[in-house]
């Protein structure tokens, strides 16, 4: 398979399980009852395919960095991953962060509502990371 057609398919793949298990640890740390029909009233929405987007950009990066692991200090592609996905997950909230601190009431504010929940935020990133590299060898 050439590399283009593995990158774009370990990219979809990466993007498509990243999203699916923000919204899955989105739901379960809501439980809200009326928190999936919110969503898709939200999938309507500009900011719903932006925000799709968005993750594609990070998946991308995910696979991009991963292979850069594995190519230049030898790590298997899992972990590899792994680390990668965690580390752009990172990235995100850190950006995210920083783009509502003062909306949020500054550090104090900020600290309290999303680093509790960073790590329900990075495991999405990093199994997707994992599973799209494993793929990535798998596709060879």
């Amino acid at each position: 398979m050439p590399r283009w057609a593995r990158f774009l398919c370990c990219t979809v793949t990466g993007q498509l399980l990243s999203f699916a298990g923000v919204l899955l640890a989105a739901g379960a740390v809501e439980q809200a009852p009326r928190f999936w029909t919110a969503l898709q009233s939200f999938t309507g929405t500009p900011a719903f395919w932006s925000l799709f987007t968005v993750y594609g950009a990070v998946a991308a990066a995910s696979v991009l960095a991963a292979r850069a692991l594995v190519n230049l200090y030898g790590l298997p592609a899992p972990a590899a991953g792994l680390a990668a996905g965690t580390l752009l997950a990172l990235c995100y909230v850190a950006a995210l962060t920083g783009a509502n601190l003062t909306w949020w009431g500054g550090w104090a504010g900020a600290w309290t509502r999303l680093w509790p929940a960073a790590a329900w935020f990075a495991l999405p990133f990093a199994g997707a990371g994992s599973l799209a590299n494993w793929l990535w060898e798998r596709l060879d």
